[in-house]
């Protein structure tokens, strides 16, 4: 099954392909308005149902969810050498999650910082409003199996 492609040619994931990606990727980047800039910052996540999920510390992080502001969630996952690689791209609003018995909940996720040396004790929901995937299509080449080392990609269906 050959996946459709773009007006550029890469390959469109679905919604389900696109929540797969985001489930099985640890890391992405949040992209948010700081001080009226833009600001991207390495994360790590996890997944509530469609939400992306973050631990956070206060900070510009904090203070944007606390404001409800829209932001964007990149993961990816790529291999130089070939060429090849994906995206997935999450749009919606981030908000604080403040309610005891959500926080419990959340904490038995294992959503763990990376970054400890701050107690980073407070969450963040992203609540999409949009989300869309690519993948770089070579029709020439056999796509990146998925027993490949965590730096190849999965398998794509050829286009």
């Amino acid at each position: 099954m050959s996946l459709p492609l773009d007006h550029s040619g890469m390959a469109v994931l679905g919604m389900d392909e696109c929540l797969d990606r985001l489930r099985k990727s640890r890391v992405g980047r949040l992209a948010f308005m700081e001080r009226g800039e833009p600001m991207i910052l390495p994360v790590n996540h996890g997944m509530d149902g469609n939400c992306v999920i973050i631990r956070t510390a206060p900070g510009s992080k904090l203070l944007a969810a606390e404001y409800e502001s829209p932001v964007a969630y990149e993961v990816d996952g790529f291999d130089a050498d070939r060429r090849a690689g994906w995206s997935v791209v999450v749009r919606g609003v981030a908000a604080t999650v403040d309610d005891p018995a959500e926080l419990a909940r959340l904490s038995q996720l294992g959503v763990w910082p990376w970054a400890d040396m701050t107690e980073r004790n407070r969450w963040i929901r992203i609540r999409a409003t949009s989300m869309t995937g690519r993948v770089i299509v070579h029709p020439d080449r056999q796509p990146v199996s998925d027993e490949a080392p965590s730096t190849q990609l999965p398998t794509v269906p050829a286009a």
